[in-house]
């Protein structure tokens, strides 16, 4: 099934593309974002458990609609009648028993509690299906952003090694018109090798990166490349965070949902518990037909109002409620905790990304102070003043700025996105 879907969505999206660009198709986020929806195996769990819910529900509400059977019977039986001191007569009966019951419950609380504990329980499994759609949403969005990111910073260690790997090139050449030393040229050599294995732990982890992604979206990077993302998205955590956040969570988040649908079916349990000390009223009603020896009635019709009362059953109706109680209260406490948990994430998130924003600022700085320095040491290189070390270390210095940059701007947008996943609004920009 998860094969079929995948092939579906993959040949929806190359519908969409010329043929001369079919040999990768091209997956932005959210596309991503959608296959992760359609894919996911507890999504599915859940979208199933929410159909037993609500067939759950149907079932509580056949409780207060009439109950209609009917019965029939065939038997022989063998009988012996006694009429005195040695006078008796053994004979045979062939008996039949036609029977129509209809039973209509008037007042029930019980029954009634039934259904509001079924709408309940439906309500909380349709609260669990969402909060999973928000994290496996999620984890397609982190898995995208990840791979991403480091596809990035292969791209400026990939330019950083090219640099040196030409500083070194120029080195060898001065070497053989005896312009640099045997020094130089190991320096230069070793700043490759060192770049060179910085870029094979990247592309290491990149690989794991595109396995994750492939596990979460079910889409092969084998077969799809990732479209590239609009970085300057930072640019935006000032509006972004001009929002109440806060607000917000406390009113859509998932796991609020979840705690707060567990409260409610918490109380329509105790109600439900409680109303076993509460009488009943049934309408019933009965046809019988019968064809025996055993009885000289052989049709009735009857009609009666039923009262139930409920005297005493060794205690278990008031111990349950008090467990149903009990639970209850426990909800209400889990419900507030996970407020004070969300309010702490949202705060976290928010000062992670005030505090992104102000080291994406500073790095944009110091990649333009490590620009002008590279430019001065290669002038100082061409001029004699400045020494390879001097050139090597600024070519360093700028990598490790943009390459920081890199990932504190993938690491911006992802904090964006967990904002919105942990307020429960993740997903509502693509919303049709």
């Amino acid at each position: 099934m998860k094969a079929t879907v995948t092939g579906s969505l993959l040949a929806l999206m190359m519908a969409s593309v010329p043929l001369a660009a079919q040999e990768k198709t091209v997956v932005d986020l959210e596309q991503a974002y959608r296959s992760a929806l359609q894919n996911n195996f507890g999504l599915r769990s859940e979208q199933a458990a929410l159909k037993g819910e609500e067939a759950a529900t149907r079932e509580a509400w056949s409780g207060v609609l009439p109950q209609l059977d009917a019965t029939a019977s065939y038997g022989h039986s063998r009988f012996t009648r006694d009429f005195g001191v040695n006078s008796s007569i053994t004979d045979t009966d062939e008996h039949t028993s036609y029977n129509v019951n209809l039973s209509q419950v008037v007042y029930s609380a019980k029954t009634f509690r039934t259904i509001g504990r079924a709408n309940a329980g439906e309500e909380r499994a349709r609260q669990q299906l969402r909060n999973r759609s928000l994290e496996t949403g999620y984890s397609a969005i982190e898995a995208y952003l990840a791979a991403q990111a480091l596809a990035r910073e292969i791209e400026v260690l990939e330019n950083e090694r090219a640099s040196h790997s030409r500083r070194l090139e120029q080195m060898e050449r001065m070497l053989s018109r005896k312009l640099a030393s045997r020094a130089d040229v190991l320096e230069a050599q070793a700043t490759v090798d060192q770049t060179e294995a910085d870029l094979t732990g990247l592309r290491t982890r990149y690989r794991a990166a595109r396995q994750n992604f492939t596990a979460v979206t079910g889409l092969p990077l084998t077969e799809v490349q990732l479209a590239p993302l609009d970085e300057e998205q930072w640019r935006k955590t000032p509006e972004i965070l001009q929002r109440e956040w806060s607000a917000i969570a406390l009113e859509n988040s998932g796991r609020l949902g979840i705690a707060a649908a567990d409260l409610d079916f918490a109380r329509a349990t105790r109600k439900f518990e409680r109303a076993g000390h509460q009488p009943e009223i049934y309408l019933n009603a009965r046809y019988s037909e019968n064809d025996t020896f055993a009885t000289n009635l052989r049709e009735e019709t009857r009609v009666e109002v039923q009262l139930r009362l409920p005297l005493y059953k060794g205690g278990a109706t008031s111990a349950r409620t008090r467990q149903a109680a009990y639970r209850e209260e426990a909800s209400k406490l889990e419900l507030q905790h996970r407020e004070q948990l969300v309010k702490v994430e949202v705060a976290r998130l928010v000062e992670g990304l005030e505090g992104s924003y102000e080291t994406i600022r500073a790095l944009e700085t110091a990649r333009q102070s490590g620009l002008a320095s590279l430019e001065a040491a290669e002038r100082g290189f061409a001029s004699g003043v400045r020494s390879l070390t001097n050139l090597l270390d600024a070519r360093s210095r700028l990598a490790s700025v943009e390459r920081d940059k890199v990932r504190e701007i993938y690491g911006n947008l992802q904090m964006q996105y967990e904002l919105q996943q942990v307020a429960g609004v993740l997903g509502q920009q693509w919303l049709p």
